[in-house]
């Protein structure tokens, strides 16, 4: 029996920390020593730890919350902008009717900006805003979204600079650095025991293995959903308008 795979680089710090925690929990209930991977599984837990304590460093960072908080705005900001261009698509006025379905193709292009990275929102917003000061202006005059627009950089602005404070951060660039490389390490940890389990299916069959095996490879599959949504609010037109 071959055990389901995902590429773990993709998920997010919060997301590939939940991730592991499932597993752990999952390992803990069928118990290392029946599944034969005490070894690895310890070496696995003491990665685990280092990642918490990193991840927590970053959490309790005054400039993390900050940045929370701004991404938070910006999107909020940006859903009020979708949300009156799609108000305006049944505007009584024929004006702004056509000004919202001029619109409604560049917003379809740039899709759900949330479900995005923060460098790759703040670029889509960026460009965003290129766009309607530029060959789109008359139809922002029609609809009235100047002030969407001015607030809407404002918020990417701010963002933007406290990413920047950031990363000039010691505690958290520290932080982001080590997360990396106990990722790395934590990533291959899993494989080994991976590996392992195949091998051991191998020589001693399926039997004592299904039941972990088909309850990882569920969650594997939750987590591979999670991936692919992302992939496609990036490359598909968003239905949002």
């Amino acid at each position: 029996m071959k055990i389901k795979r995902i590429k773990l680089n993709r998920l997010r710090n919060d997301e590939w920390f939940n991730f592991f925690t499932e597993f752990k929990s999952f390992v803990m209930q069928s118990t290392p020593a029946a599944l034969d991977i005490e070894a690895l599984f310890n070496t696995f837990v003491a990665l685990y730890t280092q990642a918490d304590e990193s991840l927590e460093v970053l959490r309790k960072s005054s400039y993390t919350a900050e940045i929370v908080h701004l991404d938070s705005l910006r999107d909020r900001t940006y859903r009020g902008l979708v949300e009156a261009i799609r108000s305006g698509l049944h505007h009584y006025s024929e004006v702004q009717s056509a000004a919202a379905e001029r619109l409604k193709p560049l917003f379809d292009h740039y899709g759900d900006l949330s479900a995005k990275s923060y460098n790759e929102e703040t670029a889509s917003i960026y460009n965003i805003l290129q766009e309607l000061r530029g060959q789109y202006a008359p139809q922002v005059v029609s609809l009235a979204l100047q002030g969407w627009i001015d607030e809407l950089e404002r918020n990417n602005v701010a963002f933007e600079a406290a990413i920047l404070a950031r990363n000039t951060e010691g505690a958290d660039k520290a932080a982001d650095v080590k997360m990396l490389e106990i990722r790395r390490q934590t990533d291959r940890c899993y494989l080994d025991i991976l590996e392992r389990l195949e091998a051991l299916m191998l020589i001693q069959g399926d039997d004592a293995f299904t039941g972990f095996v088909k309850e990882l490879d569920t969650n594997i599959d939750r987590y591979r959903k999670i991936l692919s949504r992302r992939h496609r609010s990036k490359t598909e037109p968003s239905r949002e308008l």
